[in-house]
C-alpha cells in the first residue's frame, strides 16, 4: 500500500500542478483580453440609427445598408458634383431608351430639384397596368417607377422603388425629399427624425411611413468580428420574440449538436429603458475553433417608432476568404463579453429638441357624447353606457366606429343558458331608450368581430 502511495502521490502532484498552470494561463489570457477591450474602447464614436445612437470603438468602420423610407429605398455614395451628373445624364439616357409595358413612351417625366442645398432630379417612367379583382369588381392597379438622385457637399443621395409606386401617391417622393438634410461626418443631429449616416428625414414625418435602417460595422485589422444594428418601424412584431425563436430552435436542434454549443446568456435585457431579450452562445467547430454569437433583440410595435423592431448582433469567426473555415477570434470569451456589454449598454434614444407641435384633427374630444341615431361625428373608440347586472354589449363595451356612419343602438346580451349554449348563440335585446356613447380613443384601429353570433333581439 506505502508502494502505491508513493507511486500515486506524484501523479497527483503533477496533475494539479498542470491544473494551476492552466488556471494561471486562462487568467492570464482573461486579463490580456480585458486590457485590449480597455485600449479599444478608449475613444469611442456616436452613429446614429434611425431614431436611435450607439456608441462604437472609434477603430471600427462603419457602413449603412437597406434604408428605407415611405417605400423609396435609398443609398448613398461619395463622387464629385462631375461624377454626379454623368452618372444622372446616363441614367435618363437608358431610361428613355426602353419602352414601357404596352410599348409606348418609358420615361414621362423628369423634374430639377432644389431645395436644402440639394440639386438633383426626379424621374418618372415604367408605368404597368396590373388585373385584378377587388370587392368582387375587376380592377387595374397601376404603379410607375420612381427615381430621384441628388446631390450636395459631395455626398450623392439615390432614391429608388424597384417594385414600382402606386401612381397615384407619386407626390409623396417629392414630399419626403423636401425633408431631406445632409449631416456633416461625426456629427449627431438635433432635430427630431429618422437619420442614416450622412442624411436624415426631419418631423413631421407620417405615422403611416415605414422607416428602416442597418449599419454593419467592423475592425479592419480583425475581420474575423463583424456587428450589425437593425431597426424597423412601422411593421408588424413577429409572433414570437428571441428568447421563444431560441427555445424552438433548441428544442429542435440534432442531438449530436447540443454538446458543442454552451449557452453562455439567455433572459430579458432593458438598455435604457428599452425592453428586448438576449442570448449569448459559443459554439465549437468542427476545426475544433470556439466561434461566439451575441443578440439582443426588440419585437418591436407597429405604431411607435421609437419601438421598433430591432436586433444587434455581433458574430466571430468570420474567415477572410469566402468559404473557408471559421477562425479564432482574436479576443477570447471574457474580452467579447466585455465588448458586446459596452457597445450593446449604449443604445439608447437620440435625445432632440421639442418636436414639432402637432394640431389635434378636428372633431370630437374623448369625453364627447353621442346617442343612437345621430350621425358620428368622428372616428374612433366609442363606449357605450349600457349594459350591467350580467348584460353584455354585443361587439364589446367600447367599439370602433367611424364618422358619418349611424350611432348604433346597443345590442345587450343576456347570461347564456345550456341551451342557448349547444345551439352557439347568445339571447339578446335591446333598450328602449336612446344608447349613450362617450369617445374614449381617437386611434384609428378596427376590431375583430364576437366570436359567438348574437340571436334576434327580443323585447326589452
Amino acid at each position: 500500500m506505502d508502494k502505491a502511495r508513493n507511486r500515486t502521490l506524484p501523479f497527483i502532484r503533477v496533475l494539479a500542478a498542470l491544473y494551476v498552470l492552466y488556471l494561471i494561463y486562462g487568467l492570464g489570457n482573461s486579463m490580456i483580453d480585458r486590457h485590449s477591450v480597455t485600449k479599444l474602447t478608449e475613444q469611442m464614436k456616436t452613429a446614429c440609427v434611425g431614431r436611435f445612437l450607439i456608441d462604437l470603438p472609434a477603430s471600427m468602420d462603419v457602413s449603412y445598408h437597406g434604408v428605407y423610407v415611405n417605400g423609396f429605398w435609398i443609398s448613398t455614395q461619395t463622387e464629385s458634383q462631375q461624377a454626379f451628373d454623368a452618372r444622372i445624364l446616363a441614367r435618363q439616357t437608358a431610361i428613355e431608351a426602353e419602352p414601357n409595358q404596352r410599348g409606348g413612351k418609358n420615361l414621362e417625366a423628369v423634374e430639377k430639384y432644389s431645395n436644402s442645398g440639394f440639386e438633383g432630379k426626379i424621374f418618372r417612367f415604367g408605368r404597368e397596368f396590373t388585373k385584378g379583382i377587388e370587392d368582387g369588381k375587376p380592377v387595374v392597379w397601376v404603379n410607375v417607377r420612381m427615381e430621384a438622385y441628388l446631390h450636395l457637399n459631395g455626398v450623392s443621395f439615390n432614391f429608388t422603388t424597384p417594385d414600382g409606386y402606386d401612381a397615384d401617391k407619386t407626390g409623396n417622393l417629392r414630399t419626403l425629399l423636401d425633408k431631406l438634410r445632409f449631416v456633416p461626418a461625426g456629427e449627431s443631429p438635433a432635430a427630431a427624425g429618422f437619420c442614416f449616416g450622412p442624411g436624415m428625414f426631419v418631423e413631421p414625418l407620417s405615422a403611416d411611413d415605414t422607416e428602416g435602417v442597418t449599419i454593419f460595422a467592423g475592425f479592419q485589422d480583425h475581420p474575423d468580428l463583424s456587428l450589425a444594428l437593425t431597426t424597423r418601424a412601422g411593421t408588424k412584431p413577429d409572433r414570437e420574440d428571441r428568447l421563444a425563436r431560441d427555445t424552438a430552435v433548441d428544442a429542435e436542434m440534432p442531438l449530436w449538436q447540443k454538446p458543442l454549443m454552451d449557452k453562455l446568456r439567455k433572459g430579458k435585457r432593458s438598455i435604457n429603458g428599452i425592453e428586448g431579450g438576449e442570448v449569448a452562445e459559443r459554439w465549437t467547430e468542427l476545426n475544433f475553433v470556439h466561434t461566439f454569437g451575441f443578440n439582443w433583440e426588440v419585437n418591436g410595435t407597429e405604431d411607435n417608432v421609437y419601438i421598433p423592431f430591432m436586433q444587434l448582433e455581433m458574430s466571430t469567426g468570420h474567415p477572410v476568404n469566402a468559404g473557408a473555415r471559421p477562425v479564432t477570434s482574436f479576443l477570447g470569451e471574457d474580452g467579447l463579453l466585455q465588448l458586446w456589454d459596452k457597445i450593446s449598454s449604449s443604445i439608447r434614444i437620440r435625445p432632440t429638441g421639442a418636436p414639432p407641435k402637432r394640431e389635434p384633427p378636428p372633431g370630437p374630444k374623448p369625453g364627447d357624447t353621442s346617442a343612437a341615431g345621430d350621425i358620428c361625428p368622428g372616428t374612433g373608440w366609442w363606449q357605450c353606457q349600457d349594459g350591467g347586472n350580467g348584460a353584455r354589449v354585443a361587439g364589446g363595451q367600447r367599439q370602433f366606429l367611424t364618422a358619418g356612419q349611424r350611432m348604433p343602438q346597443a345590442l345587450l346580451s343576456r347570461p347564456q343558458t345550456l341551451w342557448n349554449k349547444l345551439r352557439g348563440v347568445q339571447a339578446s335585446y335591446r333598450l328602449e331608450q336612446p344608447t349613450s356613447w362617450t369617445l374614449v380613443d381617437r386611434r384609428s384601429r378596427t376590431r375583430l368581430l364576437p366570436a359567438v353570433p348574437p340571436a334576434d333581439a327580443g323585447a326589452a
